[in-house]
């Protein structure tokens, strides 16, 4: 693991640059994915967020438009002037913000079931899941917060999903930090607002991927974002859920070499 620009990362190969930006809870999401075989002909970058592992936690509550902008400024100070932006639930919108803010950084977008925007089942979702787990944040029971939060986007089988690619140390090290994610990139996500005026400003490629085992959420923000962005289109990875980075990184990195290949 390197640092620059106050974050970890790791990087390989070379070619056509993808950036792996992880989803919230825990920085380790993309790290399976990061190893493929099927992305070997690429520069791969894999950030760590702020607030992730080794990588300083903001000084204070983080905008995503915050978190896009320190991942933007590492791929320049690696020289980087175009890349492939790869998001996974919350870090889809942080690729979305950094289409619109810095557009000449994105060459394509792919997005695995994306955390926005607004629909008809994301209520149900802040019933179930989203609110329980930030009531229990709040009060200091992050192993609840954990819990509760995973199993509704993953399911009841999450913990040996996390503990099958890294062991009982690396469970325990997602819990850990999953703090800052309740405590500060969850409600900036739930602060952040993408409508059908901001989709029409992004140009870029995007492909939008869901897995065919998911929960319905996921299926509807694709489908909700497939209907906003000009120029994306969408795909069903069978057998996958929201934890696809964990369980099947073969299918995603084929998924973004192929994408990345046809742009």
């Amino acid at each position: 693991m390197k640092t620059l620009a106050g974050l970890d990362y790791q990087e390989r190969g070379a070619g056509a640059v993808v950036c792996l930006v992880h989803a919230g809870v825990f920085g380790a999401w993309f790290e399976p994915v990061f190893d493929q075989p099927a992305l070997d002909r690429f520069r791969l970058i894999r950030p760590i967020r702020p607030g992730y592992g080794g990588s300083r936690a903001p000084s204070e509550p983080a905008s995503l438009a915050a978190q896009a902008s320190q991942c933007g400024e590492l791929l320049r100070r690696l020289g980087v002037e175009h890349a492939y932006w790869v998001g996974h639930s919350s870090s889809c919108c942080i690729a979305l913000v950094v289409a619109l803010e810095d557009p000449d950084l994105v060459a394509g977008l792919v997005l695995f079931e994306p955390a926005k925007p607004h629909g008809p089942l994301r209520e149900a979702a802040a019933r179930t899941y989203v609110g329980p787990a930030l009531a229990a944040a709040r009060q200091g029971d992050a192993a609840t917060a954990f819990d509760v939060f995973l199993r509704g986007v993953g399911g009841d089988g999450y913990r040996d999903a996390i503990r099958d690619r890294f062991g009982e140390a690396g469970l325990a090290e997602a819990e850990r930090e999953s703090s800052f994610f309740f405590a500060d990139e969850l409600p900036a996500v739930g602060a952040w607002t993408f409508g059908p005026a901001e989709g029409t400003q992004v140009t870029a490629p995007v492909l939008l991927l869901h897995g065919g085992e998911t929960r319905p959420l996921f299926r509807e923000n694709v489908e909700i974002l497939a209907s906003m962005l000009p120029n994306a289109r969408t795909a069903m990875l069978p057998g996958l859920n929201h934890l696809g980075p964990l369980t099947h990184p073969a299918e995603i990195a084929l998924a973004i070499a192929q994408f990345v290949g046809d742009s």
